[in-house]
């Protein structure tokens, strides 16, 4: 069997494309009309950004920026958008829904290949290798992503193996030629856009680093190379991605993940009892039935189940001797500690000392690694079994097949029959059947069924016989394969997925226009499809003087006051709570809601009464929401020289990265309820002048008296700044690459122990 991938090595990738057929039909296969991956992400964000996105392209305009959600929020920079991303562009043409999914099958498959050529890059068998695929792409961990609709994560997480396995190609090759594949694989990593998983890939790279220099006879001078590489293969990626790096480096250091502490970072760490379910993943029930599963919350975070042959794997990569498994054991130690969160230790130097690594959480997340490392021991555990003698496999194989299945089969066992018992007990006596303790049975009934199978396999692996061992080796591929996708096929659902009643009866009830906002909690990020304005929003990156302001609303319940200054003129409430009062009057009605529109709020442009320079945004949020001064008197963020009088102002146009308002009277200090961020100039009259923040979050302009054009354009220097950056830098790593293809390849130097990895074999 391992012949024919030797004469054929397309067999690889064409298997692993046609077991994730298998694994994503409902993806693949074109569902029924309206029928979309139902991953909660995908419908709160994803699918309604990239279709704002779509919509954007084809009206004429750049999706720079969505004046729909919270008071306006950057796409330029927001990571999710992608707008850099190939993948991104295919969904611009084929259409958002039906382009993501066919995008999350390719990335699903170009994961699988990936793994499976870096399994190789560690001397592991074809057949090794391709179980090494299916573990990391086709498991519980990718499932239960599936599951939350981690888009970006899932295409991060597709490019993680190769840019590993091409960093080993440099490393073997100790050439700066050599980090160009690397280079353009970790660059196009950074513009899919999910910088937490980045980072971890980040780490996975030092880990390579580190083990290539301690295995080296010369170890300082492997560690200044393979340091020297790592740098080249950084440096030139984040040159590739500047059109992305940098506007997210400008966003991240304006949301709300700059005023993190330990408890924001230790959120979701795993907890003790949740090891329980890399063994039994069923153990807490099923997220996709809600009442059946009563785990620890996000159960996307805490789920990394990979086979009971994966984990397996861990205690049996003692009984060989190779090196390189000490790589994969240390990768294991690595996820245990840094999933556990502050407890672990090392998370809480990485975020108190690693620029950037403050900004992120969910330690469980750390579990990659596990996935990773139980992926690349399988892979050399079958290549033992493969290549070892039958006296090797009889010695390596005796205690699992001796005590620890037998043991773990019985405690499974005997599990199963106590939450049986105890199911039938509550029958009889109550009439009534506990539901958690028929999952647990049913758990542990499954999980020792698949014990039985390990064992049955490995017990034909000691056989003398060869024929035998071909089918050993055939019950293992089917075995590592159907114990992964039990877990995650049923994760990985479609639904019809329509547009809240409430939005649809909104968008005809509620006048267009830039005047008409709401303050609509349901899915908050429909109001980017339909056109309407919501002042709230769904993203893991808000502004953070924003989200501080309504914090403070939040805590005080003082929503009153701040929908009024933000200007939230129309209101929903549910057909059994009307509203009375003299500010507010009916606007319409539907089966779902009653439509209301409020006139004592402010309108979206106008002139301040006074102004006020504080520089203190807790004072300017407590005093806005919780005192008792005029709102029309601002606070402002620095001094400015403008008259206090009074005019009038009024929108002319509002397109999502241009505003156009017109002015006459008094002048004075011009506010436009809209977002303040860098990227967005004024003019007066077609001449530059100084934008000020005020209130903490709007828009400020001093206009001279008279009759006047104001005009605000998104035109963010670092949006264009990090496109001209990434373009010449594609140009050049094209040319560089042909100039180098053209030349003849060279041999490594002399003294370099690590053998050339042809990872295009």
């Amino acid at each position: 069997m391992e012949a024919t991938f030797v004469r054929r090595p397309w067999l690889l990738p064409l298997i692993l494309a046609l077991l994730t057929l298998i694994v994503l039909r409902p993806v693949v296969l074109r569902p029924e009309p309206g029928q979309v991956l139902d991953g909660s992400d995908f419908r709160d964000m994803f699918y309604p950004l990239h279709e704002y996105i779509a919509q954007t392209l084809y009206s004429g305009e750049l999706p720079l920026w969505n004046p729909h959600q919270f008071l306006g929020h950057p796409i330029s920079g927001n990571p999710h958008a992608a707008l850099f991303y190939p993948a991104t562009w295919f969904m611009w043409i084929v259409g958002v829904r039906r382009g993501m999914n066919l995008m999350l099958a390719l990335h699903t498959w170009w994961a699988a290949w990936g793994m499976a050529r870096l399994a190789r890059s560690f001397d592991s068998s074809h057949i090794g290798s391709l179980l090494a695929g299916v573990i990391y792409a086709m498991s519980g961990w990718v499932g239960a992503r599936y599951y939350a609709g981690h888009y970006n994560l899932l295409i991060v997480f597709a490019w993680i193996p190769w840019v590993m396995t091409a960093y080993r190609y440099a490393l073997a090759r100790k050439t700066w030629r050599s980090t160009l594949p690397g280079m353009a694989a970790l660059g196009l990593t950074l513009l899919a856009g999910h910088p937490p998983l980045t980072v971890y890939l980040g780490l996975s790279l030092v880990t390579l680093w580190l083990y290539n220099a301690a295995r080296s006879r010369y170890r300082l001078r492997a560690l200044w190379d393979g340091g020297r590489l790592l740098a080249i293969t950084i440096i030139g990626a984040v040159v590739l991605g500047a059109a992305l790096v940098l506007p997210a480096a400008e966003l991240t250091t304006r949301s709300a993940r700059t005023t993190t502490d330990e408890t924001f970072n230790n959120s979701y760490a795993l907890p003790p009892a949740q090891y329980l379910s890399l063994l039994i993943p069923d153990l807490f029930g099923r997220p996709k039935t809600p009442t059946a599963y009563w785990g620890a919350q996000n159960y996307e975070e805490l789920t990394a189940y990979a086979g009971l042959l994966p984990l397996l794997a861990i205690p049996l990569a003692f009984r060989w001797k190779k090196d390189d498994s000490a790589y994969w054991i240390g990768l294991v130690a690595l996820a245990l500690i840094l999933s556990v969160g502050l407890d672990g230790g090392l998370m809480a130097l990485l975020w108190r000392w690693v620029p950037g690594f403050s900004f992120f959480r969910v330690p469980a997340r750390a579990l990659f690694f596990l996935l990773l490392a139980v992926a690349g021991l399988t892979a050399q555990l079958v290549t033992h079994l493969q290549t070892s003698n039958v006296d090797e496999r009889r010695e390596a194989l005796r205690p699992a097949l001796r005590v620890w299945l037998p043991a773990l089969g019985a405690i499974l066992f005997v599990g199963a029959v106590y939450f049986g018992g105890s199911v039938a007990n509550s029958s009889i006596i109550n009439g009534n059947s506990p539901q958690r303790e028929f999952v647990v049975a049913g758990a542990l009934t499954s999980a020792a069924v698949i014990v039985l199978g390990v064992w049955v396999v490995l017990w034909l692996w000691t056989s003398p016989k060869t024929e035998t061992v071909q089918w050993a080796l055939l019950f293992t591929c089917l075995l590592v394969t159907l114990d992964a996708w039990h877990v995650v096929i049923p994760l990985i659902t479609v639904s019809t997925i329509t547009n809240s009643p409430i939005w649809t009866d909104a968008k005809t009830i509620v006048p267009p226009g830039p005047d008409s906002r709401l303050d609509l909690l349901l899915t908050v990020n429909i109001a980017s499809v339909n056109g309407l304005y919501n002042v709230l929003g769904y993203d893991p990156l808000p502004i953070e003087a924003y989200r501080k302001l309504r914090e403070v609303a939040d805590a005080h319940i003082a929503f009153d006051r701040l929908d009024m200054l933000l200007g939230v003129n129309y209101l929903v409430e549910d057909t059994d709570k009307p509203i009375s009062a003299s500010n507010i009057e009916p606007i319409g009605h539907s089966d779902n809601a009653l439509f209301y529109h409020r006139k004592d709020v402010f309108p979206r442009a106008w002139f301040a009464a006074g102004v006020t320079v504080e520089p203190n945004d807790k004072l300017v949020q407590q005093s806005v929401i919780l005192g008792d001064k005029d709102l029309h008197n601002v606070f402002v963020d620095r001094p400015l020289t403008c008259p206090i009088a009074s005019g009038s102002a009024n929108i002319t146009e509002y397109r999502p990265n241009d505003v156009t308002i017109k002015t006459n009277g008094g002048g004075g200090v011009l506010i436009l309820s809209d977002q303040y961020y860098p990227g967005w100039n004024a003019t007066i009259d077609g001449k530059p002048v100084d934008i000020y923040r005020a209130d903490t979050v709007f828009r400020a302009v001093c206009v001279p008296a008279g009759d006047h054009t104001v005009r605000y354009e998104f035109r963010p220097l670092s949006l264009f700044m990090g496109i001209v950056v990434s373009a010449v830098g594609w140009v050049v790593l094209c040319a560089v690459a042909l100039f180098v293809r053209r030349r003849p390849r060279q041999s490594p130097p002399v003294g370099f122990e690590t053998q050339p990895l042809d990872i295009y074999d």
